[in-house]
């Protein structure tokens, strides 16, 4: 028996037609006992695991059922008919064209319990259940793109070599779309001047600042060709961006050194001329790989590819605005100096083959 609970009923006429429809479509889904509540105008934030085109909210309510390690609630696409599998279902954000759905087990519904994160629970015509292995995982933010265009911006989870799953940041509408954010700068709410330990395994909260992780990003830069954008605002809201044709970076063993290519932008190039960090090798405030007599993190309060010492400084201190500081902000020097701290930067990454 299913029991469902409209938690906005007051809400228009068209509105509880559709709860309508969705209750009669609930009524077939099996056995056991589920809340079952959704919320016209909303989508979870994620992170996003699964996703099913061309699907009723029926059966994407089946999708997350079979899915007991992975699904807390789902997001429902109205216009493309398109089902999301969440596992966090704490934060939501306004969404037009979506509804979300959250289920909670309260009845005796142990069937597929043993199943694992990335399988899913099938019934066979004996109505024995197996668990399965899930068909093949987006290895980045391009493959969910792919998988549709009209996908938000958000938290999804990929799978990359040797670390398995990861949730990531995907920026669905900048420059096309497709974009896995490795670093990102908003508010001045996290400390970049970290460790070796800490940028290798990434440290921030993904739905403001973070660094997403040098072993991460190696992995992930492994799977194919990529392309490398970085993005920037000041306090007056004026914007500025680079973009490189190609980026390698490699493994622990080589220090993350990085391989960066092939410029364009709308204004002038810091990582491949100036103090070109091509061939650079990454370094902390506990581990001095680069060129200068001393340690250009320590002195510069960052992580980074530094050279001797910086022509931009992503990971400086939240400055904010106008200083009297050289060159420790978050600072762009062919933009607005190094006596400049940037308001918002992001760093991502998109494959190209």
């Amino acid at each position: 028996m299913l029991g469902l609970y409209n938690a906005d009923y007051t809400k228009s006429g068209l509105e509880r037609l559709s709860g309508m429809v969705l209750l009669l479509n609930a009524a077939f889904l099996g056995e056991g006992c589920t809340v079952y509540n959704f919320i016209h105008g909303e989508r979870y934030i994620g992170p996003v695991v699964s996703m099913v085109n061309m699907v009723g909210p029926q059966q994407c309510v089946k999708e997350c059922l079979a899915r007991p390690a992975d699904c807390g609630g789902v997001n429902y696409g109205k216009t493309h008919f398109l089902c999301e599998i969440v596992t966090d279902i704490n934060e939501t954000e306004p969404a037009t064209e979506y509804f979300r759905i959250r289920l909670e087990l309260v009845g005796d519904q142990t069937e597929c319990q043993s199943c694992l994160s990335g399988e899913k629970c099938v019934r066979l015509s004996s109505n024995q259940t197996h668990c399965i292995q899930e068909g093949h995982d987006p290895i980045d933010c391009t493959a969910i793109h792919g998988f549709s265009s009209s996908l938000p911006s958000g938290l999804y989870r990929i799978k990359i070599p040797i670390l398995g799953h990861v949730t990531v940041v995907c920026e669905m509408e900048i420059d096309g779309g497709g974009w896995t954010i490795f670093q990102r700068r908003m508010d001045g709410s996290e400390d970049f001047y970290r460790t070796w330990a800490e940028y290798k395994n990434g440290f921030g909260n993904l739905t403001s600042e973070f660094w997403l992780g040098n072993d991460k990003l190696h992995y992930l830069l492994s799977q194919g060709s990529y392309e490398f954008r970085m993005d920037m605002s000041d306090f007056n809201n004026q914007t500025r961006y680079v973009k490189y044709s190609s980026i390698s970076v490699g493994n622990e063993a080589s220090k993350y050194v990085i391989s960066i290519s092939g410029y364009s932008g709308n204004v002038g190039d810091c990582f491949t001329s100036g103090h070109p960090i091509n061939n650079m090798k990454f370094t902390t405030k506990d581990q001095d790989n680069d060129l200068n007599s001393g340690n250009c993190a320590v002195q510069y309060q960052t992580g980074w590819w530094l050279k001797s010492c910086h022509c931009s400084n992503p990971n400086g201190l939240y400055l904010a605005g106008e200083t009297s500081i050289y060159a420790k902000g978050i600072t762009y020097s062919p933009w607005l100096t190094h006596y400049y701290s940037l308001k918002t930067i992001q760093l991502m990454v998109r494959r190209v083959v």
